[in-house]
């Protein structure tokens, strides 16, 4: 797999899986522009550690993934000749509630920044895609998508939603030649894991495989595979890992 020179778009790289994926494609030798909520402190510097470390191209944009005019404003600054070889939508909402309890604001919350804004910049995107000679798009979706469980409603759904999106944008992108691809994994060991309801956790364990949560290394394998043309054939998949 040769990331070297490519442009990889990663949302979410403050934290969790989004930063472990932004530093192993540093290390692959891409150009990298990335999304974080708001500056801090903390992350810039980080940045500036990451910067003496790597000589590749980096571009922060901080814009809220509930904020859909700060999302359009930042990504219309894009240069107009920029060219982007992978985008990687990896920015989640987690919140469980069982719907009886739920306020309708909450679930919208959650969709505004697991679907809706996902599919924004999905399209605000696009005309930088078609200018790769082998784009792909890896959606971040969960293994909640496709599980029952209570108190998921929300966030099962839409990540639900965006792993049947995916499938579709799959097909409309054919022309392109834009690659869709998804990665559904179950509990993976970040921040995110520590602050899930230890009920919640057990239960979503023991209906996974391997009955502990997946390293973080394995999940960036698979985007990577998904991101490589090693999976030149693989089209509207969704790769379930747990």
């Amino acid at each position: 797999m040769n990331f070297k020179n490519k442009t990889v778009f990663i949302t979410g790289v403050n934290r969790g899986l989004g930063k472990h994926t932004f530093e192993k494609f540093l290390k692959e030798g891409s150009n990298i522009i990335c999304t974080v909520r708001k500056r801090d402190i903390k992350f810039n510097d980080y940045l500036k550690k990451i910067k003496k470390k790597f000589n590749n191209k980096i571009k922060v944009l901080y814009f809220d993934f509930e904020n859909r005019s700060q999302i359009i404003n930042s990504l219309g600054k894009l240069k107009k000749n920029l060219i982007i070889d992978i985008l990687i939508n990896n920015v989640g909402f987690a919140s469980g509630s069982i719907l009886e309890m739920t306020k309708i604001d909450d679930i919208e919350k959650i969709f505004k920044i697991n679907y809706f804004s996902q599919l924004l910049i999905i399209q605000k995107l696009l005309p930088f895609l078609k200018k790769s000679k082998n784009a792909s798009i890896i959606n971040v979706t969960s293994i909640s998508a496709f599980l029952d469980h209570r108190g998921t409603i929300a966030y099962g759904s839409s990540k639900s939603a965006l792993s049947f999106a995916t499938k579709i944008m799959a097909n409309e992108f054919l022309a392109y030649k834009i690659r869709v691809n998804a990665i559904a994994p179950s509990a993976i060991e970040t921040d995110m894991l520590t602050k899930m309801d230890k009920r919640s956790k057990n239960k979503l364990l023991k209906d996974t495989n391997l009955k502990k949560p997946l390293k973080v290394n394995s999940v960036i394998k698979k985007i990577l595979f998904l991101s490589s043309d090693k999976s030149i054939k693989l089209n509207g998949k969704i790769i379930k890992k747990f």
